[in-house]
């Protein structure tokens, strides 16, 4: 056991028991070239798609399958719907964002180590960086309060969704992290449920408030989920444990097969 094991907090698990929680996805793990053949084919497809959503946006303020969405959204369902619509989209709002991250961050590499910890703040920075290029190039409007309700005005171009990615690489992975190196507490589960529900009803909130059509939450989830796959993909061969690190090129060693 190495020196960061045995100073790691007593919540983490230790090595055998992180190599546990990887059993669901040895398969993929050992499989290097099927990993990334999934990887990159979906990236290729996902970026096809935001091209095609991208042209679009850039040459339509709107389309028919935005405003049926948003309509059908912002259908009176009582306020607690709206009130949870709001709230969900709170944490991404600045400066509350800024405080999320440095709180995860900080909970993260307390927990698994400064590595984790960098790996996660380093992951958002890229998903902000890419964010704000593809607004960028794009340049299109936020909707607008004559064509749907703009409960939260909220300014900045509006494709692809911020708040959808932000959400689903941060969320994302500390989803992976409690799943993959957390042992089965109950935190762990109200962290599973808290971020992955997160991440599952950004893109409804969004739209529901007015700030973003539908082809900008798509955009936005395609975008982030490539991007939580290659990041997922840095953490597998070098932060993992050392199942996930070991470059095996076909079955993995008869020592750590599953019975």
């Amino acid at each position: 056991m190495n020196k960061q094991e045995d100073s790691s907090p007593t919540l983490v698990e230790t090595a055998p028991e992180r190599d546990q929680r990887f059993r669901q996805l040895r398969r993929l793990v050992y499989d290097e070239r099927y990993r990334l053949r999934l990887l990159i084919g979906f990236s290729l497809l996902a970026f096809a798609v935001v091209a095609a959503l991208a042209a679009i946006s850039y040459l339509y303020q709107t389309v028919p399958f935005d405003l049926a969405t948003t309509y059908e959204l912002q259908e009176p369902r009582g306020a607690w719907f709206g009130q949870l619509m709001v709230a969900l989209s709170w944490p991404g709002n600045l400066p509350w964002s800024l405080v999320v991250v440095g709180t995860g961050t900080i909970s993260v590499g307390l927990w698994l180590g400064w590595k984790e910890g960098a790996f996660l703040l380093a992951a958002i920075g890229v998903q902000g960086i890419i964010n704000t290029l593809v607004k960028t190039m794009v340049g299109r409007p936020r909707p607008s309060s004559d064509l749907v309700d703009v409960l939260r005005e909220v300014s900045g171009n509006s494709f692809p969704s911020g708040h959808v990615m932000f959400y689903t690489v941060f969320f994302g992975l500390i989803f992976f992290l409690a799943l993959t190196r957390l042992p089965r507490t109950l935190l762990r589960w109200i962290v599973l449920l808290v971020s992955g529900g997160l991440v599952v009803l950004i893109g409804p909130s969004r739209i529901f408030l007015g700030a973003h059509w539908l082809s900008d939450v798509v955009a936005g989830y395609l975008l982030s989920f490539v991007l939580l796959g290659f990041a997922i993909e840095f953490h597998l061969r070098y932060l993992g444990p050392v199942v996930v690190k070991e470059k095996a090129k076909g079955t993995p060693p008869p020592d750590r097969v599953e019975p």
